[in-house]
């Protein structure tokens, strides 16, 4: 009898082992899909065709939807179910203006931290995603763009700050990718990235900062012209 008994733990440790490592899979693949735009803000993500099209049960997949949910990247209606986020000119709006604060702080932080080794990573990553704005591979250049800021966050050792701007990252992506295929700027935010490295590689954390919240501040005015809201100012954040 003793033997019986310990032998269904394990069982049934490996059961949920298999449920989590297949919603993991599953939240990875729907994951890229939204930050690609594969799948449309405001795209249904009904559990039934999830679970058809990704040869499981529904479990794993309410799992994954759930997590995608508490990311900020799904939101549940009664009416609607589930859908890929839609962010409005007021959420986007509120999101670029609390990265204004938060990424110059983080810059600020950053700069007398910054290594050589994090530098020449900076230089290949500006230099990796000139070469997908050249192809006009907007997915990938987002992906490069949030590893370039990554890079300050990551180096401010400031962890409410990194927590923070990490919760921001995915819909900052999102919002960078949709508005970029009405007006392509991604040359005008690269030269500021690189304006950026250089005032940090001066080791000037003052200027640095102030750079980096102009950039983030001028993104944020192309997208009130976006959504339609207003024209852009002329002058800077400052």
């Amino acid at each position: 009898m003793a033997s019986s008994t310990s032998s269904k733990p394990p069982r049934a440790i490996g059961l949920l082992a298999d449920r989590a490592v297949l919603a993991d899979r599953i939240f990875d693949a729907i994951r890229r899909a939204i930050l690609s735009l594969e799948l449309e803000p405001g795209a249904a993500l009904v559990e039934r065709e999830l679970a058809k099209r990704f040869g499981v049960s529904k479990s794993p997949v309410r799992d994954a939807l759930q997590r995608l949910a508490g990311e900020g990247l799904v939101t549940q209606s009664p009416h609607r179910g589930m859908t890929v986020i839609e962010v409005d000119h007021k959420l986007a709006d509120e999101i670029f203006e609390l990265r204004e604060v938060l990424e110059e702080m983080a810059v600020r932080l950053a700069t007398p931290n910054l290594s050589a080794a994090d530098f020449a990573a900076a230089q290949s990553v500006l230099d990796q995603a000139r070469e997908c704005i050249e192809r006009r591979d907007l997915g990938q250049a987002a992906a490069f763009n949030r590893e370039f800021h990554g890079l300050f966050c990551r180096q401010s050792q400031n962890r409410p700050l990194e927590e923070a701007l990490s919760r921001l990252q995915d819909r900052v992506r999102i919002v960078s990718v949709l508005s970029w295929r009405q007006r392509p700027s991604m040359r005008e935010e690269h030269a500021q990235h690189v304006q950026i490295l250089q005032a940090a590689a001066a080791r000037d954390p003052e200027r640095a900062s102030c750079l980096m919240r102009e950039h983030i501040h001028t993104f944020r005015l192309h997208l009130r012209q976006f959504f339609g809201e207003a024209p852009a100012e002329t002058s800077g954040a400052r």
